[in-house]
């Protein structure tokens, strides 16, 4: 269906040339970006480079990295909760007892803290 009054399709390419700048501006800024962290992953790679020679498995090393960053990421979320959100976060973690660390309760934690993922269905 051609447009000839200009209606609007008339502006397409300029909307479509317009957002080519601003992803070549992304682009640039990614760039950027990946060059800076360039160094810090190098330093992370050397320390991991050290645990190997010190003989640890590192299957098990990363593993461990991992739920060490979880864990990290986790506490940053809970020291930005207020005061009221923080306590009802507690009581939360209080009601679930012995089913905070099974699949269960880790997305029951998750929707308190406002993920919007699904509970998952219990296996019966």
């Amino acid at each position: 269906m051609a447009d000839t009054n200009g209606g609007p399709l008339a502006g397409l390419k300029g909307y479509l040339e317009e957002i080519d700048r601003v992803d070549d501006d992304l682009d640039v800024l990614r760039s950027e970006y990946m060059n800076n962290c360039k160094p810090l992953r190098g330093e992370i790679a050397e320390i991991c480079a050290s645990a190997k020679e010190a003989g640890l498995n590192m299957k098990s090393f990363r593993a461990i990295l991992r739920k060490h960053r979880a864990d990290r990421r986790h506490d940053k979320h809970l020291e930005k909760l207020d005061l009221a959100d923080l306590s009802d976060y507690k009581s939360m973690e209080e009601a679930l007892g012995p089913l905070l660390d099974t699949p269960l309760g880790q997305a029951a934690i998750q929707r308190a803290e406002g993920g919007d993922k699904p509970l998952p269905t219990p296996m019966f």
